[in-house]
């Protein structure tokens, strides 16, 4: 019996069609034409995190000709071919057995559906569809990892699958391998291995010819049409002997902005742009209006907050210039030292939720000035206490900066990856004007510099935050309650 069919709900704006896959389904061996490419990543795209284990997906051929942007000369025969391919076809995937390497063939499709040849006539519009039923062996590398997601964890490659589009399917696997690695900023790919990804050892025998044609032809794409930029210059051709064994790629990540502009996306710039059934009342400007203009500066170019989500929580009416910022605040002395773990954007949005406060802002209600008052007699315990602070958060930032020297020896390009990448960020506060060494001495840059160094490498900083962190934490809230 013919199980439930998924069809896509059309929504307002752009909407994110997400395409999630397994790490080893991202660097399986397998090549796929154009079409059906456009088949296997419009199925991803269409499983839902809800989706029963047996759901039929149906692929509608309007769908996937306005989602790749197609011409009007393609035809549905395009994607009834792919479809037809696609069940026949296999990936493989090499897994470890007790030290040893085996690999292994996995089915992409358990059955297609479609409109047969010649079929002309009244109708034939509404059965210009593909249903397809997915192979429980593939499952594990595609419906369990969106229903289980956590984009905090490697195991998962995502993107939007607008950034594949207009990429051929040699630029669509080598995008996937790129944005695999975006956290880390850099990624080393051995030829021999790309090759055997790609199908395609026994050709392109000189290296120049494989990598004009294959590697250049797909940046290039990459780079006009994705949210990464992969600066040709900075592709390192790693050598054994005269022979180039692999290529080490710079990762970097467009802003959100940059991505808007490309697609030819309106970018928000007011209180009501992108805000769904707004209306203007009056042609003054009203007190979000005003908040807006007042603090966009800070809380979208430089925080990395979207104007949409900005305008929106002014829009509630629940946040006063006071509680503005009081977030502010609390952000940059948060970012300063260290203690923002994760992105300024989403700290800002909680503190302003939240209602976040440190001891200054806690000084500035009661009227008190940050140290204490000229009569205040001293008290013994909170100076102990402070110096205790001082040299411990000394002793955690000398240790965390043999860290990051001790990776900037073993990998002599990351802090020139991390610099580069820096300045196209909007939180970082890079000034062109100024030379690297001024940068590294302002103090927003510095931060942001060291947190992601942090990033790349969590692992080697657990140990350091595990002992310091909650010792800091602890001394702090006792110096607080005195």
């Amino acid at each position: 019996m013919r199980k439930s069919i998924t069809r896509s709900k059309k929504k307002r704006g752009n909407t994110i069609k997400l395409v999630v896959k397994s790490n080893e389904l991202v660097e399986a061996r397998y090549m796929f034409d154009v079409w059906e490419t456009r088949f296997f990543h419009s199925l991803i795209a269409s499983i839902d995190r809800k989706d029963e284990d047996d759901k039929v997906y149906r692929l509608w051929f309007k769908d996937i000709k306005k989602n790749f942007q197609l011409k009007s000369n393609q035809s549905y025969s395009y994607l009834r071919e792919a479809a037809i391919s696609m069940a026949s076809k296999s990936v493989y995937i090499g897994w470890m057995n007790d030290k040893h390497r085996r690999g292994r063939m996995h089915r992409i499709i358990r059955f297609v559906d479609f409109l047969e040849k010649g079929q002309k006539g009244e109708g034939t519009k509404q059965q210009e569809y593909v249903d397809v039923s997915i192979d429980k062996d593939i499952k594990p590398y595609l419906l369990d990892i969106k229903k289980n997601f956590d984009p905090k964890l490697t195991r998962y490659t995502s993107y939007d699958l607008r950034n594949i589009i207009k990429l051929k399917p040699y630029s669509t696997r080598i995008y996937e391998l790129l944005k695999q690695f975006e956290y880390k900023g850099f990624r080393t790919i051995v030829i021999e291995d790309l090759k055997e990804m790609f199908e395609i050892k026994d050709e392109y025998p000189r290296f120049s010819n494989f990598y004009q044609k294959v590697i250049v032809t797909s940046i290039d794409a990459i780079n006009k049409n994705t949210d990464l930029r992969i600066p040709k210059d900075k592709i390192e051709k790693i050598k054994r002997g005269r022979k180039v064994y692999a290529l080490r790629f710079m990762i970097l990540s467009k802003s959100d902005e940059e991505v808007s502009i490309m697609r030819n996306e309106f970018v928000p710039k007011t209180l009501f742009d992108n805000v769904e059934d707004a209306e203007i009342v009056e042609e003054k400007l009203s007190e979000a209006d005003k908040l807006f203009e007042e603090f966009q500066a800070i809380v979208v170019k430089q925080f990395g907050v979207t104007p949409t989500t900005f305008v929106k929580m002014l829009g509630s009416k629940k946040y006063s210039k006071k509680d503005i910022e009081q977030a502010i605040n609390v952000t940059r002395r948060a970012n300063y030292n260290q203690m923002i773990k994760s992105n300024i954007a989403g700290f800002f949005i909680k503190a302003l939720k939240e209602g976040y406060t440190d001891t200054k802002e806690e000084t500035k209600k009661n009227g008190r000035a940050d140290v204490s008052i000229k009569n205040d007699k001293p008290n013994p315990k909170k100076i102990e206490l402070q110096a205790l602070e001082k040299k411990l958060r000394a002793e955690f930032r000398q240790k965390e900066n043999a860290i990051i020297q001790a990776l900037f020896i073993e990998q002599p390009q990351l802090k020139n990856f991390i610099f580069e990448e820096l300045k196209t960020s909007r939180v970082a506060g890079y000034d062109s004007d100024k030379t690297e060494d001024e940068n590294m001495s302002d103090p927003q840059f510095a931060g942001a510099f060291k947190n992601s160094a942090r990033k790349r490498f969590i692992e080697r900083f657990e140990a350091l935050d595990d002992y310091y962190v909650p010792r800091l934490k602890k001394i702090k809230n006792a110096i607080t309650s005195l």
